[in-house]
């Protein structure tokens, strides 16, 4: 019988475990080493908390808006509400110099934590320089913890402005300051039940030694030196690589010329073939075709560059937002974003200028004859020669052909109007003789 009842008490404390545990959750702070188990139905507000969700007011909380600003001032990470009692209890955690010196509470004396909480409280209570008494007292102790000591403060401010009372509970670890903080504003007594219970419910995940801490220090920033030098070479290799296209490009420019030069004075002396034709073809220049070539230039004609420079943006990004450097992040997502943006209105900038060098709303019909040096366009609103000389690519896309000779001017072709067969000699023969 005994044996019974035992295994029966036995069978019921481990349903209250589970049910325990059941009941509550736990609030990761990875970044600070340090997480906090809560009961369940305990609301948690933090900075990611939409303004508009129905926590707040829930909380007793009418102006999101503000007390977001007060949490961000505050180093608040999050925001803690007991239903039962109505006990408003902040978690915040900040790094000073002063943390960082102390350290951590582990294995230290009563005596010296006392002196670094007296330190924390220094001048609280002492007039302004007015000689007026800001009216504030409070006492200080050491609470138990089964990992590492608190201490407690309590505050109470009596002065012709405010009066109220401020509980504070905190510890020093892997030099952060952690506080467990509620306040209570008007005549009262602060119930401390509730932040009791936070308090014991903080868990310390990672204990390091002053020497830990500055090795992972020191780690960070040669991280972010390797980073920024990265980043340094990129822009600098972009820099000498710009730099040297562009005179590639000068020089391109100066030798097209040239040969420009040559080519019409060969055609005047009638020493170029003007008879023999590999291709012809038309295009209807409308503004729906016209969208369909700038979306290709923009867009789909350097998508491979494009992408691989994104994607390595964007491997930026994600260390940067990963680790401390935050900011470097942040200004690196915005030249990408301004990168984009000055890539589209670029191509907004052409397309208006194409549809009013075309008249595109009356939809003209260009034509193109191709020749063994050169080609000519005839038709909406063009009569020009090109050589081939001229080209700086040529790319086959769904029902067109494209022939650049820039960044953005060039022309198209309707596929269908060359022919399979023709259109594959044809961007093979131009290839061959396009500049290099």
């Amino acid at each position: 019988m005994k044996r019974f009842v035992s295994v029966l008490m036995l069978a019921v404390c481990l349903m209250g475990c589970v049910s325990a545990s059941a009941d509550s959750k736990e609030l990761e702070f990875a970044d600070h080493n340090f997480n906090v188990v809560i009961d369940d139905d305990v609301l948690v507000m933090n900075s990611e908390t939409n303004k508009n969700a129905p926590v707040w007011l829930e909380a007793g909380i009418s102006d999101p808006d503000e007390q977001l600003e007060i949490m961000k001032q505050m180093n608040v990470l999050s925001m803690l509400f007991d239903k039962k009692s109505e006990a408003l209890v902040n978690i915040i955690c900040k790094m000073t110099e002063e943390t960082v010196k102390f350290f951590s509470f582990k294995d230290k004396s009563e005596e010296e934590l006392l002196t670094y909480v007296d330190g924390l409280m220094k001048g609280i209570d002492e007039p302004g320089e007015d000689g007026v008494d800001p009216g504030v007292t409070y006492e200080r102790s050491l609470v138990k913890h089964d990992m590492l000591p608190f201490f407690r403060i309590a505050i109470n401010i009596d002065n012709e402005e405010t009066k109220a009372r401020e509980v504070i509970y905190g510890c020093v670890v892997n030099g952060r300051l952690i506080e467990i903080d509620q306040y209570l504003e008007g005549e009262g007594s602060i119930d401390e039940t509730f932040i009791k219970k936070v308090v014991d419910g903080v868990r310390i995940t990672k204990f390091m030694t002053q020497e830990e801490y500055e090795e992972l220090v020191r780690t960070g920033k040669i991280k972010v030196w390797i980073l920024l030098g990265g980043i340094i070479f990129l822009f600098v290799g972009l820099f000498v690589f710009v730099h040297i296209n562009k005179k590639k490009k000068e020089k391109k420019a100066v030798r097209i010329s040239e040969n420009l030069r040559e080519f019409r004075e060969r055609k005047t002396r009638g020493e170029v073939n003007c008879t023999d034709v590999i291709a012809m073809g038309r295009a209807t220049y409308s503004i729906k075709s016209i969208e369909k070539y700038i979306i290709f230039n923009t867009w789909i004609r350097n998508a491979p560059i494009e992408i691989i420079l994104m994607a390595f943006l964007a491997l930026i990004v994600v260390v940067c937002l990963s680790s401390d450097s935050v900011l470097y992040g942040l200004l690196i997502a915005v030249c990408g974003i301004v990168s984009v943006y000055f890539n589209y209105s670029g191509g907004e900038k052409n397309k208006a200028n194409m549809i009013a060098r075309y008249d595109a709303i009356n939809k003209p019909v260009a034509k193109f004859t191709f020749y063994e040096e050169f080609f000519s366009v005839t038709g909406a609103g063009a009569l020009a020669e090109y050589t081939y000389d001229q080209v700086m690519s040529v790319r086959v896309f769904n029902e067109y052909l494209y022939i650049f000779f820039g960044t953005e001017q060039g022309v198209f072709v309707e596929r269908e109007t060359l022919g399979e067969e023709d259109l594959a000699k044809l961007v093979a023969h131009i290839k061959s003789h396009k500049a290099k």
